[in-house]
Formats: structure tokens, C-alpha cells, sequence
């Protein structure tokens, strides 16, 4: 599989569509992989995370043009795959798992991020509560002023461009989500509107929102201002 400068590619890993892999996906995990899906509690999250590592191997090694069980992968402080520096490739990516699906984002030299959600249905106000407590002030005030019919698809919105630019960073939540600002009204593009953490990230990040399954919401970050040809694909 080739990619080139200009694009980014999103992989679709159908988890329920894919246990006929499970022994296959399993064969091709590291030791700390293995035991870090032994650790989740329950058959059906082991199951999910070994697909979804599983899956991101066998993309990986159409990219790399190696065994997926031999592809060096490291996991950053806030747990983001990267390859080993002595793999020789400009090859940058991410990974996403929520529900029954997991996302791949892949693109040459530019860090990226990526992030899928499954809109969970609640009291609308719990998610206003939740924006309130961990977003920016701004992003919080749409909530609270939105229809209350509005505000889960709302926060599925702004929670999926937020992680995305935090993990195009490879920073997870230790970077707090109220310390930066994204525009959260799916009517409006993503886009990055305040970093005060980080002011130049106005000018070398943007975010994206992905094509997705109903009931789901997706976006990418990625450290480049340039437009990316945007190609989807499906594990099978």
C-alpha cells in the first residue's frame, strides 16, 4: 500500500465483523500487549482491544511491507503507538476504538491524531455538566445555550475534535481539555480556535471531521496547515 505526501488514509476496523481474526490478530501482539488486554475486565473489552491492536498491525504491515507480528511498535508516556526509530519510514499514524468500531488515521510526516465516539444517549444536561466541569468556557457556553435536543450531538462534536488535536500530540488527558478551545457546532468546520498552552498551534494544526457509521462521530488533527487528500478503507 503506497501513501503519498498529500493524503491521509482512514482505516475502518469493524470489530464486530472481524472475531473470525481474533486468533490471527492475537498471534501478531507483543507480551505487554497480551497482558494489557488480560487486564481489562471484561471478555468482551479483551476481545475489542486485541481486534482493534490486531488491526492496526495488519494496516500497518500493508504500509511497511512486513509481517505485521515483526512491525516495532513503542507506546508513548500517554500510551500512543509509534514505531521503533529503526523502522525507516516517514509513515506517521493513530488509533481510535470506541463501540464496535476502531479508526486508523495514517499520513507521511506529519503527526496526527484521531479520535471515534459513540454518541452514548444520556440527559442531555449530564453532558452539559460534563462540558461545564472538563471544557473551555467558551465551548461550554454553546452547550448551555444550545436546544436541549442539541446538546449530546453537540458534545459528541466537540469531545471527538478535542481528543484528536490532544492526540495528535500524543498527550492523551494529561493535556487538561480546558486549556484549549475548538469550535463544537457540527454546522460549523472543525477548527482550532484558541491554544493558550501552546499559541503557534494556530498555525500548525488543523482538525478535521471524518465520515463515520450513524450513531457515531469522528475527527483528525493533523501538524499541517497544507489540504489532504482524505481516503477511506475498510479492514476485512
Amino acid at each position: 500500500m503506497r501513501i503519498c505526501n498529500q493524503s491521509v488514509h482512514i482505516w475502518t476496523i469493524p470489530i464486530s465483523d472481524l472475531k473470525h481474526r481474533l486468533r490471527e490478530y492475537k498471534s501478531t501482539l507483543t507480551t505487554p500487549e497480551l497482558k494489557r488486554a488480560a487486564r481489562l475486565l471484561t471478555d468482551q473489552d479483551q476481545t475489542s482491544f486485541t481486534l482493534a491492536r490486531g488491526g492496526l498491525r495488519s494496516i500497518l504491515s500493508q504500509y511497511l511491507d512486513m509481517p505485521a507480528k515483526d512491525i516495532p511498535l513503542s507506546y508513548e508516556a500517554h500510551g500512543k503507538p509509534r514505531l521503533s526509530q529503526r523502522v525507516k519510514t516517514t509513515l506517521e499514524f493513530n488509533l481510535s476504538h470506541s463501540g464496535d468500531y476502531a479508526l486508523c488515521a495514517l499520513t507521511k510526516k506529519n503527526s496526527i491524531g484521531v479520535d471515534i465516539e459513540k454518541i452514548r444517549t444520556a440527559d442531555p444536561n449530564h453532558y452539559v455538566r460534563l462540558a461545564t466541569r472538563f471544557f473551555s468556557k467558551p465551548e461550554a457556553d454553546v452547550l448551555i445555550t444550545a436546544p436541549e435536543s442539541e446538546r449530546t450531538f453537540l458534545f459528541f462534536c466537540g469531545w471527538t475534535r478535542k481528543e484528536a488535536y490532544i492526540k495528535r500530540h500524543g498527550l492523551g488527558l494529561g493535556l487538561p481539555l480546558s486549556d484549549f478551545t475548538v469550535t463544537i457546532d457540527h454546522r460549523k468546520s472543525a477548527q482550532l480556535v484558541d491554544t493558550p498552552w501552546q499559541p503557534n498551534d494556530l498555525q500548525k494544526t488543523r482538525i478535521y471531521d471524518l465520515k463515520t457509521e450513524n450513531g457515531y462521530r469522528a475527527a483528525y488533527a493533523i501538524a499541517s496547515t497544507r489540504p489532504k487528500r482524505v481516503k477511506y478503507y475498510i479492514e476485512n
